[in-house]
């Protein structure tokens, strides 16, 4: 494989204040090596809350920064800024770091996070090459990407940066409306990646090399599955959140409708061919591939349950009421209850809707 040339010439605008700006490059396959110079120039937001309901109040963002306190190597090289005590609207930030550059995974909600992630990459990484990539455009995982243009490499799948171009004004404006984090929102600006690929992506920090894949869509249009193969790391971002019930939001009035359970679980097959030993998922602790495991036969179990009731003529209010409580009891200490309906909605609509 090539390293992929861009003449600066084709870099995109850094910034955008409309929803069309200019497209940064795009390759099908591209690999990224430190040894090449790279020159490569409405309402969801539902679908990130502890639960499908919110309502306005105090200013919150302030208790909305990662904890550095938190940071732990899982694996040599890669640290976690790790949403420990499970924060509503703290993601888990990743910083890949090797002999010649680094790589970052998410930025935290809004600027403070990001320059608090960056000031780190930078003790951990020095004066290497830094990259930036998220798991997916939520706001508290890519909302603060400002904070490294001209500083770093941004690197999205294509999928990922249409999203946020068509849903990121809308997500700024209902985080600071309904979500109480005006002050984190009111100073985020849209930047362009520098990179956009569409399928996969290899980057060779120097000695340790990351995986960026783009599948199809499941949680968002698209999420972002980072690894580091030969560690046995895989970041999921909001694709799994440990001891949880998926987030699966299905929200028509909203126009958001473009979860897909049914990709979702193909992810999850794909990932765990993989043998992952540690897995880092968008928000909580860390977890493993017994993790992985758990929600995945969950989701098999919900679907199964779903296309049964339902072809025996089931409506969906009547297999919702049935299937609540019999998916909350098989995982009594699992947390996100209130997406358990949803999550049945969404297989319902894949499933049954003719």
């Amino acid at each position: 494989m090539n390293a992929l040339r861009i003449p600066h010439s084709r870099q995109p605008h850094a910034a955008f204040a409309d929803p069309a700006p200019r497209p940064a490059p795009v390759a099908r396959k591209i690999v990224l090596r430190q040894s090449v110079a790279l020159c490569a120039a409405a309402v969801m937001a539902c679908a990130l809350v502890s639960v499908p309901a919110f309502a306005a109040g105090k200013d919150v963002s302030a208790q909305k920064v990662v904890n550095l306190a938190n940071i732990t190597e899982v694996s040599p090289g890669v640290h976690v800024i790790e949403d420990r005590q499970q924060v509503f609207l703290v993601p888990n930030v990743t910083i890949i770091v090797g002999r010649d550059a680094a790589l970052v995974v998410d930025t935290g909600l809004g600027t403070k996070s990001a320059q608090l992630v960056l000031q780190t990459a930078r003790k951990l990484a020095g004066n290497k090459k830094l990259y930036l990539t998220m798991t997916h455009f939520h706001p508290e995982h890519g909302f603060g990407a400002q904070a490294f243009k001209g500083q770093a490499t941004i690197i999205y799948n294509r999928a990922q940066r249409d999203e946020l171009l068509k849903k990121g004004p809308a997500f700024r404006e209902l985080f600071s409306d309904k979500l109480d984090v005006a002050q984190a929102m009111k100073d985020v600006r849209f930047v362009m990646p520098d990179v956009v690929y569409d399928t996969e992506a290899e980057i060779d920090l120097g000695g340790r090399v990351v995986k960026l894949n783009y599948y199809q869509p499941a949680h968002t249009l698209g999420d972002q599955v980072i690894s580091v193969p030969e560690q046995g790391v895989v970041i999921l971002g909001d694709l799994l959140e440990t001891k949880s019930f998926p987030i699966m939001p299905w929200f028509p009035d909203l126009a958001d409708t473009d979860v897909d359970p049914l990709n979702w679980r193909e992810i999850f097959r794909k990932v765990a061919a993989t043998n992952p030993k540690i897995v880092i998922p968008g928000h909580g602790r860390i977890g493993t591939a017994a993790d992985l495991d758990a929600s995945a036969r969950h989701m098999d179990v919900a679907r199964e349950e779903v296309a049964r009731r339902c072809a025996a003529g089931n409506d969906l209010a009547t297999i919702q009421k049935e299937l609540t409580p019999i998916l909350e009891a098989q995982h009594p200490d699992w947390d996100l209850k209130d997406w358990i309906a949803m999550e049945i909605q969404s297989y319902y609509e894949r499933l049954c809707r003719k």
